[in-house]
């Protein structure tokens, strides 16, 4: 079975430059983390140090197939794991 993960940028960059950890990319892993093990979802958090849209965070990438969400939010929360959960039901046809 093929492991959905959610890759959360928390890169932060010298000062004055755009970055995802001053963007709340921090706090989304730990609050996608805790949502996670609350419901007991079949997903993973990794935490990545650059996704490469700076200027677009906070940053979150579905893996493998690659959606990205830009401008994340807390609120987007909920959405992200509707779309992990659907894309690992993909993945591993019907089968979480």
């Amino acid at each position: 079975m093929m492991q959905t993960r959610l890759l959360v940028c928390v890169n932060k960059r010298l000062l004055n430059q755009p970055s995802c950890a001053t963007r709340g990319g921090v706090e989304i892993a730990e609050a996608l983390e805790k949502a996670i093990s609350e419901q007991q979802l079949p997903l993973t958090v990794q935490r990545f140090y650059c996704l490469g849209h700076c200027q677009e965070g906070a940053n979150v990438k579905i893996a493998p197939q690659g959606q990205f969400f830009h401008s994340v939010t807390l609120a987007d929360i909920p959405l992200i794991l509707k779309t992990a959960l659907s894309t690992s039901l993909y993945l591993n046809g019907g089968k979480c």
